[in-house]
């Protein structure tokens, strides 16, 4: 992960959400910054879809 990821990552103001996240169940931060990064993915895809219909 570089350090333009991680900036990313900290604009998109759930990187306090994942840190929680991984002491909570153990994961270290970057697992857990990857499972957001993966979610916000899917949830853009998503919407992307959903807009495509309209």
């Amino acid at each position: 992960m570089g350090k333009k990821e991680d900036q990313t990552e900290i604009a998109g103001g759930w990187a306090i959400e994942a840190v929680y996240f991984a002491r909570k169940c153990g994961l270290a931060k970057e697992e857990a910054l990857d499972i957001f990064r993966r979610a916000y993915e899917n949830v853009d895809d998503e919407a992307k879809r959903s807009s495509v219909h309209r």
